[in-house]
């Protein structure tokens, strides 16, 4: 039927990075945000207290 070649074309890979790239920042871009935010906040709540108990 249809032949088969051994590798995907280069553009086609390349293509399909760049959509999982977008669709993933889309996604779970700002849910990554505010737990990162959330984290640096803790942090530095965490490193006020050290200094103030010292």
């Amino acid at each position: 039927m249809w032949g088969r070649r051994k590798f995907l074309s280069f553009p086609l890979v390349i293509g399909a990075v760049v959509i999982g790239v977008v669709s993933g920042k889309a996604i779970f871009g700002p849910p990554l945000d505010d737990y990162w935010k959330k984290k640096l906040e803790e942090e530095a709540a965490a490193k006020e207290s050290d200094a103030n108990s010292n």
